[in-house]
């Protein structure tokens, strides 16, 4: 109920648009590695079960090194894919820890598929698996350049020398070295060009909604303490008379003598003034009072309390908290003290709202008759 956001000098958006992209394209990434990871949690077994060992128990003592790699790389996957699908449900913080693991294990995964890859060119097959898997990764995946570029040149590597030792054959080794150079080349401008569209299409979309709750914020919030305005005061107050089974205590508060510390300080002292005094209200009340500044000097909170005592005991609490602080200016501490009127809603607060404000301004007066500085009670 209570404004979390109170205005300081240079106050910046809570989140930038920038923030927002990256926890979106985190979002995005970890999903999919999710999906591809619990694809070969399943694919990987059957893989190892009826080609890996099905190639081990062979007699050929000259091909058994060959699938024995298979199997050590295939298990190393399914053991991967194992480890992320774990990792992900007992990191709590999605999208802070696991963050870093994506690009990495991203790229340890590509060297091993192209691992597989160069020793599949001990039998003459393609390089399908490479192209294959940096084409699904980099169209997957959005990745800006050059991190694409960083994840996918290891593979990369071990795809070259993987044809230049295993592939016997010059023509398809040129062949093939070729296709998988332009291959790899593409993958990388595509995935940059992927994440540069997507980056304007979602920064466009984050811009509109950083605009849309700007512009909701300054409807609803004084510009200068930060603090809700009149019309969004009697909104939450409405919405804390339905929710509320108990009173609510309305506290009227104005700065004693505030036109003599503009005169004294200047205008911009009194700003600084008025701030630092919504920022003891603020901290002073807990999170169900609704703090707003209701004009020039003037601020009204209101918020849910058992009895009028416990009423007065808040607004005395507030009072001295602001007679014992003072605002440090380049001038010299301003010692401030204000006055307070306080009244109960006991009915319809909507309804009768003037009437209950009536009763609290009533006791502000009284209080600034009676000397300042001080706490009144409305006459019921």
């Amino acid at each position: 109920m209570k404004n979390k956001h109170l205005l300081t000098a240079g106050n910046a958006p809570p989140e930038s648009a920038i923030s927002l992209i990256q926890q979106n394209t985190n979002q995005i990434n970890i999903k999919r590695l999710n999906y591809f990871f619990f694809w070969m949690l399943i694919i990987e077994p059957f893989i190892i079960l009826f080609f890996d060992i099905e190639g081990l128990l062979q007699q050929n003592s000259h091909e058994k090194w060959i699938h024995l790699s298979y199997f050590v790389l295939h298990l190393a996957l399914w053991l991967i894919s194992l480890g992320w699908t774990l990792m992900r449900k007992t990191i709590k913080n999605k999208y802070g820890a696991i963050n870093s693991f994506v690009p990495v294990v991203t790229s340890f995964v590509l060297v091993l598929l192209s691992l597989i890859n160069s020793l599949d060119q001990i039998n003459g097959n393609g390089i399908t698996v490479y192209i294959a898997y940096i084409l699904m990764a980099g169209v997957a995946l959005l990745m800006p350049f050059p991190t694409n570029l960083i994840v996918l040149i290891p593979s990369y590597g071990i795809f070259v020398m993987g044809m230049l030792i295993f592939q016997t054959d010059p023509f398809a080794k040129f062949s093939s070295l070729t296709n998988g150079s332009i291959f790899f080349l593409a993958v990388v401008v595509i995935s940059s060009y992927l994440y540069k569209y997507y980056y304007d299409n979602i920064l466009h979309t984050v811009e509109l909604k950083l605009a849309n709750e700007k512009l909701n914020y300054i409807s609803t919030h004084d510009g200068l303490t930060g603090l809700y305005n009149r019309l969004e005061f009697e909104h939450q107050l409405s919405t804390l008379h339905q929710q509320s089974t108990n009173k609510i205590a309305l506290l009227l508060l104005d700065i004693d003598f505030f036109k003599q510390i503009n005169d004294q300080y200047g205008h911009l002292v009194g700003d600084q003034v008025l701030i630092h005094i919504a920022q003891i209200i603020e901290n002073a009340v807990s999170d169900d009072f609704i703090v707003s500044r209701w004009g020039g000097e003037e601020f009204l909170v209101a918020g849910p309390v058992t009895s009028l005592k416990q009423a007065l005991n808040l607004a005395e609490m507030i009072r001295d908290q602001i007679a014992n602080d003072s605002y440090p200016s380049e001038q010299g501490n301003i010692t401030i003290t204000v006055s307070m009127g306080v009244s109960l809603i006991t009915g319809d607060c909507i309804k009768n709202f003037d009437h209950y404000f009536k009763q609290a301004d009533d006791a502000l007066y009284l209080a600034k008759k009676n000397g300042r500085n001080r706490v009144e009670q409305s006459v019921l």
